[in-house]
């Protein structure tokens, strides 16, 4: 496997974009083979190890979203062997809702790779679209967390959401 180091900010945009667009063969190529992928909080399994079942996790994520999942960076940061981004996203869940989500995530490299990876998000976003695990049939719950995040997000999200709910 052809590595792609990551040796600036657009490293890991590019790894974001890798993931709206459904790569999941370039994000290997990013990811250290022992990487580690932690969801600090209490909702989720909350580390995944390897990069295999990262790959593996983040493919399922983007099929819940029927491939609509899209990452949209804020800002990054790029020092020594650390990362770290802001982002948004939107989506349409397969079973229904304009989803949108914010988080920053903090990388460390290993070999110009991500090695360990915290991403922090809204987990209360997560827990709305989908409670216990299982698929929401009452909406009123999802729309409220994400029309409460709709203020924060830039203009260009803002824009995805008022489309998406038309």
């Amino acid at each position: 496997m052809t590595q792609n180091k990551i040796t600036s900010e657009q490293g890991i945009i590019n790894f974001y974009h890798a993931f709206t667009n459904s790569d999941f063969e370039l994000m290997a190529t990013m990811l250290h083979e022992d990487c580690t992928l932690e969801f600090p909080g209490t909702s989720f399994p909350n580390v995944v190890k390897g990069r295999d079942n990262i790959i593996a996790l983040l493919t399922g994520v983007q099929q819940a979203m029927g491939g609509t999942l899209a990452f949209h960076t804020k800002w990054a940061m790029f020092k020594d062997d650390m990362v770290a981004a802001h982002w948004y996203t939107t989506g349409n869940p397969v079973h229904g809702g304009a989803y949108m989500n914010r988080g920053v995530a903090w990388y460390k490299l290993k070999d110009g790779l991500v090695h360990e990876f915290l991403d922090f998000f809204d987990t209360q976003i997560i827990t709305a679209f989908w409670p216990s695990g299982g698929l929401t049939e009452d909406f009123s719950a999802a729309e409220f967390t994400v029309n409460n995040l709709y203020n924060y997000a830039p203009s260009n999200v803002q824009r995805y959401f008022i489309d998406s709910v038309k």
